[in-house]
């Protein structure tokens, strides 16, 4: 079937398409960074004006409109995001005025909201309803959430004025082993457990091969053209983690440990001949079973890393942040965690994936 892309770019308001924006000749980019405190974002140039929904001409207020960008693909619209638009820079010549954005998901809103007092929260609260009122206090109210029974072991007045919400709510998430906040294509904030890079949490399937499209698998996995480096660190990267949190509120001292003892991976105690500890001060964590899980998450990330895999796609919607992933090819195999991508919008445009592939079951 033949592919039919268009791309528009949707002005939002208070949450509600209102107008369309248009661009330059220059292309628009997305970005994703796994590792970045705000997730995606968007740069490019648009003309500095826009029209509304019945063609009249507008202005558009760049301080508070959204910016919406949509993929159409065989008449089928898609949403790549919401972004606010964070820098503009003005250009004007003699026909026309340009605008340069530099935009961001909706996290850069909980970065700019600013604490005026100190903070308390009573103990035995959920972490999720403390989360929650946390993004609805900084106008965040479309959320999707993973319930946790995870609470508060004691009263907290940890920040103070100036303090973003932002990183509040990361800190808390961090303490039940939940992924740092982030946005999904259609501007919803979503709270959600880290996911350990299993067969059961694989959320696409990237290959090379031809597809059987008898197999209903194999049609839905994506065509790419891989391009792999790899690059392995066996020296430096520990195979052990201590976690320990000793924060005053509690009653003791809690310590939980993880180990590399999988003996099919390079990186393992019994592989290198030797322990390579890592030692990691919590000022605060859920309880001790959380403790033991951030420590294993640790040990799990150790395991992902060193060998890069960079392959290119169509443009896709429908990718998250930090989600895992399977490559299957002639060359290379194996479930990867996704660690950042990149979208150049316009037709015929190419998404870049890079991925960190699981390093386990080597022979």
């Amino acid at each position: 079937m033949i592919r039919e892309e268009e791309i528009k770019y949707n002005l939002l308001r208070s949450g509600i398409v209102y107008g369309r924006l248009f661009p330059t000749d220059s292309p628009i980019n997305l970005m994703m960074n796994r590792d970045g405190e705000i997730k995606v974002s968007m740069q490019g140039q648009f003309l500095d004006e826009a029209i509304d929904l019945r063609g009249k001409q507008i202005d558009v207020d760049w301080f508070s409109d959204e910016i919406e960008p949509v993929l159409t693909v065989n008449g089928v619209d898609y949403s790549l995001g919401v972004f606010m638009p964070a820098k503009i820079t003005r250009n004007k010549s003699e026909t026309e005025t340009t605008v340069n954005v530099q935009a961001f998901d909706r996290c850069w809103k909980l970065r700019d909201s600013k604490l005026e007092s100190s903070l308390y929260f009573e103990a035995e609260l959920l972490y999720i309803d403390v989360i929650e009122s946390l993004l609805t206090s900084a106008g965040i109210v479309n959320i999707i959430k993973v319930n946790s029974d995870a609470v508060l072991a004691e009263a907290r007045q940890d920040w103070k004025a100036g303090d973003s919400y932002l990183s509040i709510i990361n800190q808390l998430l961090s303490e039940i082993n939940y992924k740092p906040l982030w946005f999904n294509s259609s501007g919803i904030a979503m709270l959600e457990p880290r996911l350990l890079p299993t067969a059961e949490n694989i959320k696409h399937v990237f290959t090379d091969k031809e597809k059987n499209m008898l197999n209903p698998k194999e049609v839905s996995a994506i065509s790419i053209t891989p391009t792999i480096s790899r690059e392995t660190d066996v020296y430096s990267t520990p195979n052990v983690f201590i976690c320990i949190c000793s924060n005053a509120d509690k009653s003791g001292v809690m310590t939980a440990t993880a180990e590399n003892r999988n003996p099919q991976s390079p990186l393992s105690i019994s592989r290198r001949g030797r322990k390579i500890v890592s030692v990691v001060n919590l000022p605060n964590i859920a309880s001790q079973s959380a403790l033991q899980t951030y420590a294993n998450n640790l040990l799990s990330e150790s395991m992902i890393g060193g060998e890069v895999i960079t392959v290119e796609t169509s443009l896709l919607s429908g990718f998250g942040v930090d989600e895992v992933v399977a490559i299957t090819s002639d060359e290379i195999s194996g479930i990867c965690i996704e660690k950042s991508w990149s979208m150049e919008l316009t037709t015929g445009g190419k998404m870049t994936h890079t991925l960190e592939r699981v390093v386990l079951n080597l022979g």
